[in-house]
């Protein structure tokens, strides 16, 4: 006979009552979820202002912004569908990598590098869905430092610089991380009221608090924000998570987009730019084996990522002429697409230790499970990374070359999964799984931020559905490999403060062959190269000055921008999802001001330009203005400050590209 719920508990108040509390969160589960934009009933040749590629980080945001003006009409292409649960659940984030909402890139085969991971590539991780790889990424809040976006405008101009980017990272950004927000030093430099919850916890893990001591007493200083541009040190970080959800673009940007002229096509997989005498006027895709066509008044955007943008504009002939031509495909635009790939370049240090640290069982699983649906909160609704970072020297003591990312893995854990899923070679994760049937693991990813390494992104072939070839370029300049000895042994060193060493912490050297016989050193060297992967942050194969200005326009094609993390001339200190949000902000509103829309929102009739009013306008009540005209006689305005939002009227203006001088812009 089986015990049924009713029988368990009885049939008195007590097992009412209980039945009850069962039958509830087992109903509850059903409240975890989002609903997503619908797809959008599109005829085939359909016209639209805007075209964006890619509805991932970049994408979401700039969709949701260009929507924002009502008669700039917008169509974004996803070649995913909707996000999976694990999407929203933070504790879940690990799940979605190599599944079927990963693109399950990879890099080529060097014979060299990353030759004790599983068939000597390493993995790229990249989200396929709505929200791209901001709905599987660790939701970890970093900009980088000023002298990274001083970089920037050294080489793209001023409006990447330090002072100017931290504007946009402000607008976007809803600070509630109380370690930030009752300092008003930090405060400075965060913002309030933005869309995308950034968020801390004041339950900091005992694992977390044992690493941070660790760290201090190994000459860290500890940190309330890692973001900070004064001070580097150790710390956790803020997240982007809001009320026990991940937060994204996706989620607080295009999802509250409330716009009759945007338009959204999931499961759409654009296979070529379409440009006529150098100027970009739609794009061809394919959606249920069907072949579509969709045009571009004004502008095709690429926000398909550092992998699939290159792939994309090399295919519709942008890119260098050598390579194109070896694939038959004629050159529009000989440009350096694909190169300059690079990526911050990881190596794990192991140490194992005595049970205490990083605790975790089944009956805790479930009750946390239960906290979660409850009120959004427990475990399952967290994300507690840390780190330490490092200058290269005291000379730029705020400076950081290099970070350490410990992280604390229960016995019996469900390691070896995960373990290949990084993409560590059967032996090794054999090796380290027999391990944590006797001990908990502690990894520490060691990690160059500034690599001078560089790779390229190169087409497989010119059938679009295949992955682009990605060569990872990583220890090509051999002083990224000459500073892993300084860095590995820094994080075996925690095994030797006071609290690992109470768990009898030692160091793990994982058996690489190759590597037998050697010095300590060389023998870091060695295995550093051996097991090297991606830090998943890969940038630059469309950077700023080679392929696009400083306006992100392609060279030499008009209508054409990228807006993604490919645009980066040089990769920043940090995680890069909201950099690539800060980017999409600053796209927003160049192609708002490209056309003549306002920013901000003021009404014609209380609007100024220079040292004029509405009221002395000349003409004010006609329905054509043409505002250059208006510029031309007033030697006061600046015209690239002119903000106005306009009611009723249809105002002609000059732009910068001649294909624009008869465009109008009409707000209603």
């Amino acid at each position: 006979m089986v015990c049924g719920l009713t029988s368990c508990l009885g049939s008195g108040a007590a097992g009412g009552l209980f039945s009850s509390a069962v039958q509830f969160f087992a109903a509850t589960q059903c409240l975890v979820g989002e609903t997503w934009p619908k797809d959008s009933v599109l005829q085939n040749g359909s016209r639209y202002d805007f075209i964006i590629v890619g509805a991932g980080t970049a994408g979401s945001a700039l969709a949701a912004r260009l929507s924002e003006v009502a008669n700039f009409s917008v169509l974004l292409l996803e070649a995913g569908g909707d996000p999976p649960i694990e999407a929203i659940i933070p504790a879940f984030r690990e799940t979605l990598k190599a599944s079927s909402v990963d693109w399950n890139f990879t890099s080529v085969e060097n014979n060299i590098t990353s030759q004790a991971l599983k068939r000597g590539i390493e993995q790229q991780p990249r989200g396929k869905m709505l929200g791209g790889t901001g709905s599987l990424n660790h939701m970890v809040y970093a900009r980088g430092f000023p002298s990274d976006y001083h970089e920037w405008a050294s080489i793209a101009g001023e409006t990447w610089n330090w002072t100017n980017v931290l504007k946009y990272f402000m607008k976007t950004e809803h600070m509630t991380d109380t370690n930030i927000v009752n300092n008003p030093e930090l405060m400075v430099y965060h913002g309030r009221g933005g869309a995308i919850e950034v968020s801390g916890t004041n339950e900091v893990m005992f694992s977390i608090k044992k690493f941070l001591q660790a760290f201090e007493e190994l000459g860290f200083k500890t940190v309330p924000d890692m973001t900070y541009p004064n001070s580097i040190g150790a710390g956790c970080f803020s997240h982007t998570i809001r009320n026990g959800e991940r937060d994204s673009s996706l989620r607080a940007l295009l999802n509250n987009a409330n716009s009759t002229s945007l338009h959204i096509l999931k499961d759409a997989f654009v296979t070529k730019i379409i440009i006529e005498n150098g100027t970009a006027i739609g794009i061809e895709a394919v959606k249920d084996d069907k072949k579509f066509l969709f045009y571009a008044d004004r502008e095709v955007i690429l926000s398909a990522g550092t992998f699939n943008t290159p792939k994309l504009l090399m295919l519709s002939g942008v890119g260098p002429s050598e390579h194109l031509r070896s694939l038959g495909i004629d050159v529009v635009a000989d440009l350096p697409v694909g190169s300059n790939l690079h990526d911050h370049v990881m190596v794990l240090a192991f140490l194992v230790a005595d049970n205490g640290t990083c605790v975790s069982d089944e009956a805790e699983n479930s009750m946390e499970a239960i906290k979660y649906l409850y009120d959004r909160t427990g475990f399952l609704a967290k994300a507690d990374n840390m780190a330490a970072y490092l200058p290269l020297s005291s000379s730029e003591p705020t400076v950081p070359e290099f970070a350490l990312y410990p992280t604390c893995i229960p016995q019996f854990s469900p390691f070896r999964s995960g373990c290949l899923t990084l993409g560590l070679n059967e032996d090794l994760c054999t090796e380290l799984h027999n391990l944590n049937q006797e001990y908990e693991l502690v990894t520490i990813a060691a990690v160059l931020l500034k690599p001078k390494s560089r790779g390229k992104v190169e087409l497989n072939s010119i059938n679009p559905f295949d992955d682009p070839l990605i060569y990872a370029g990583t220890f090509s300049e051999e002083q990224d490999l000459d500073h892993f000895p300084r860095l590995i042994k820094m994080a075996w060193s925690i095994a030797d403060t006071n609290y690992f060493r109470s768990k009898n912490a030692r160091v793990i050297k994982p058996w690489v062959e190759a590597c037998s016989n050697l010095t300590e050193s060389a023998w870091i060297k060695c295995m550093s190269r051996a097991m090297v992967t991606s830090a998943w942050h890969s940038v630059g194969t469309a950077a700023m000055g080679t392929v696009v200005d400083g306006d992100l326009k392609v060279l030499g094609i008009n209508g054409l921008r990228v807006v993604d993390a490919s645009v980066m001339p040089k990769i920043i200190r940090g995680n890069t999802n909201a950099p690539v949000v800060m980017i999409a902000e600053i796209a927003a509103d160049l192609i708002k001001e490209h056309y003549s829309v306002s920013r901000t929102g003021t009404n014609l009739n209380n609007m100024t330009i220079g040292n004029l009013t509405a009221s002395s306008m000349p003409n004010i009540s006609q329905p054509n203005i043409n505002l250059a005209d208006v510029i031309e006689n007033n030697d006061m305005i600046n015209s690239s400050l002119i903000e106005v939002e306009i009611t009723n009227v249809e105002i002609i203006t000059t732009t910068d590209r001649q294909s624009d001088i008869d465009d109008t812009v009409n707000v209603a």
